[in-house]
């Protein structure tokens, strides 16, 4: 049996021919040879096959790449590889014949567990160590993508984004097109996305950005969105995800059980999101959604509905919904607790206004499980941040909440009640009594009803009823 020596002394016999349609056949035989083992071709032969060229800065380019560009086929034939954004291998017309012939021998070769370990590591032999030649930039990207391919099989997502980040796209001998570097800049992002290095992942999404523009090709679209949304995702940057995943969810292109996976990531990461009108807004478009009381669970539904009505959300409720969140959206947050222990908190400050005119710290922190001082904190904070319109009364340890009526959603659409010219008006709040502030609100809805059955009257909506 030869040994790596023997193998090595054969290249340097053939190297030396020095007609070159001699010295490929001679090439091309010897690989026949090592592909048609009665068991499993050697691993080190292989290598030493492939190193003979990779490294080489002497061989003639055109025996070069017609004998490397078969080696690197008969090492990818019967993968389910795709081909799409990977560079192609030129062959001449003669290597074009052989094609078949070679994707055969590499089939046979490498059938079975132990041949897909054997392809993995001559792949990984022959491009381990550097010193990889110019000249073969064509055949390495290939095999590079082959080897991010085989370590996606094993669920080794890191090791194959950075297969793919060796793969020179600037400054090298071959022409790379726009659209072939920007389909390897979102494979890469979407490897990073799986084992969580969002950082890295967001790096080569802003390369991919700059060329997105690019393509018209929809299946290259729909990653780059999916990319965003889960890029948003894990940044805590919710309502953007939640709108993205929404958008993605009503892609025909995705199976529907896919679809349905986003919709759920939409509800999720809305639910996640820092309460306020923009969140209120991805909320009330979620629960116009028919498929997400029909095809989610009763229990996503509920939460996200109560969200939307601001009903105070109860802590099994949270416990249930906590269940499904991934381990990124666990992440603790500045002031303590969990993102998802903030959105509920937020949210019930939010809640206790439609339920209560003014509560005391104490009480708002039984609500949200805090101490007063952390209750008063979160109101705080959410009042600098044009999230919630209340003031605090601070001696008293208070929390005012400002009347709601302009705050809802139709009354803001609308602008006027009914459509007859009443315009909504919004008081400045001043620190008063509870009763006073009731009696104010009693007489302002007493002067509008007035003012809109007045103007109905003068419209002539209603007909007059005649006297008895």
């Amino acid at each position: 049996m030869n040994t790596e020596n023997d193998i090595s002394n054969q290249l340097s016999t053939i190297a030396s021919i020095s007609n070159q349609k001699e010295r490929i056949q001679s090439y091309l035989s010897l690989l026949s040879s090592l592909l048609s083992s009665s068991d499993h071709p050697s691993t080190d032969k292989l290598i030493t096959f492939g190193k003979h060229f990779t490294n080489s800065t002497t061989i003639p380019m055109v025996v070069g790449r017609r004998v490397l560009g078969l080696y690197v086929i008969s090492l990818c034939s019967g993968t389910s590889m795709e081909k799409k954004g990977t560079a192609s291998i030129s062959l001449d017309e003669e290597g074009i014949n052989d094609k078949s012939r070679y994707e055969d021998l590499g089939t046979q070769a490498f059938k079975g567990e132990k041949g897909e370990e054997i392809r993995r590591d001559v792949v990984e032999g022959v491009l381990s160590g550097g010193g990889l030649s110019g000249w073969c930039d064509e055949q390495t990207t290939v095999l590079r993508h082959l080897h991010s391919h085989l370590l996606q099989l094993e669920e080794d997502w890191l090791g194959a984004a950075r297969a793919l980040m060796q793969i020179p796209l600037e400054g090298t001998s071959r022409l790379i097109s726009d659209e072939e570097k920007l389909a390897v800049y979102i494979k890469i992002v979407r490897l990073l996305l799986e084992c969580g290095e969002w950082g890295q992942a967001q790096t080569y999404f802003s390369r991919a950005s700059l060329l997105i523009h690019v393509t018209k090709d929809k299946e290259t679209n729909l990653s780059y969105r999916l990319s965003q949304a889960r890029l948003f995702d894990f940044s805590a940057r919710f309502n953007e995800a939640a709108q993205r995943y929404h958008e993605v969810s009503f892609d025909s292109a995705i199976a529907e059980e896919d679809r349905l996976q986003m919709l759920k990531a939409a509800v999720t990461t809305s639910i996640l999101a820092p309460a306020g009108p923009q969140r209120s807004r991805v909320l009330a478009s979620l629960n116009r959604d028919d498929r997400v009381h029909t095809s989610l669970s009763p229990s996503l539904a509920t939460m996200l509905r109560k969200m939307l009505l601001e009903y105070i959300v109860r802590a099994e409720e949270v416990k249930e919904f906590e269940a499904g969140l991934e381990e990124h959206q666990r992440a603790k947050v500045e002031g303590g607790g969990t993102v998802l222990e903030r959105a509920v908190r937020e949210h019930n400050v939010g809640a206790c206004g439609k339920v209560y005119d003014n509560i005391s710290f104490e009480a708002l922190g039984n609500i949200l499980n805090l101490d007063p001082d952390s209750a008063e904190n979160t109101a705080r904070r959410m009042i600098e941040q044009g999230r919630l319109r209340a003031w605090i009364d601070q001696p008293l340890q208070l929390l005012y909440f400002e009347s709601r009526s302009s705050h809802d959603t139709d009354a803001e659409a609308q602008g006027t009640a009914g459509g007859l010219g009443i315009e909504n008006k919004e008081k400045d709040v001043e620190p008063r009594l509870w009763s006073e502030r009731w009696d104010d609100r009693i007489r302002e809805t007493s002067i509008k009803v007035e003012a809109l059955a007045e103007q109905i009257q003068q419209k002539g909506l209603i007909p007059a009823v005649p006297a008895a």
